[in-house]
């Protein structure tokens, strides 16, 4: 792949859902929520580590602190809100429930509502990492009209009221990443 056709689809995908990097943000986040909650599972992950046949990421460990109870569960629910996050067929009003802070980060959210390219993104979790009961990273493959442009992306995932989400940092890290100078609710 040509390096101008990789930044522009890394832009266009960036400004359809503003969530296009493969650099994690530095920042780490903290969560306001229980680390008892209980998500509701829809996938099976495997037992090896490694994608299932269904494509969904096993649950990985604790690298640096301790992972969440029922980590199977909370694999399951990190891949699906984080796939939905990215999904062109989440509603905004569903985007922001699956964003820490997303009540905050709205404005930012409506600024790209309108792009054609939204309906051209999605991701593919691969892998997810507790560093806590309440945080993960997040490894996923970034894919614009199917086709993956970003490969092996890193964020943030974190426990907020119950809900597994995308780390403000994740998003606020990667609008910047893009050269914008003023996200609102990033500041």
């Amino acid at each position: 792949m040509r390096k101008d056709f990789v930044i522009s689809a890394t832009a266009a995908v960036l400004g359809a859902v503003l969530l296009v990097s493969s650099c994690s943000s530095s920042t780490k986040s903290t969560s306001t929520a229980s680390p008892t909650a209980s998500p509701s599972p829809t996938a099976s992950p495997s037992p090896t580590g490694s994608p299932s046949p269904t494509g969904s990421p096993s649950p990985s460990g604790s690298p640096t602190g301790t992972a969440p109870a029922d980590a199977a569960a909370a694999t399951q629910q990190v891949t699906q809100n984080w796939q939905s996050f990215f999904s062109p067929a989440t509603p905004l009003s569903s985007k922001a429930a699956l964003l820490q802070n997303g009540d905050q980060l709205m404005p930012l959210l409506q600024s790209f509502a309108t792009d054609p390219r939204v309906g051209q993104v999605s991701a593919q979790v691969t892998n997810v990492q507790f560093t806590s009961a309440t945080t993960a990273n997040v490894t996923y493959n970034l894919s614009l009209q199917g086709q993956t442009v970003v490969p092996n992306a890193s964020g943030q995932a974190v426990l907020e009221n119950g809900t597994w989400k995308v780390s403000r940092s994740t998003l606020c890290g990667l609008v910047m990443q893009s050269g914008a100078t003023a996200a609102p609710g990033c500041s």
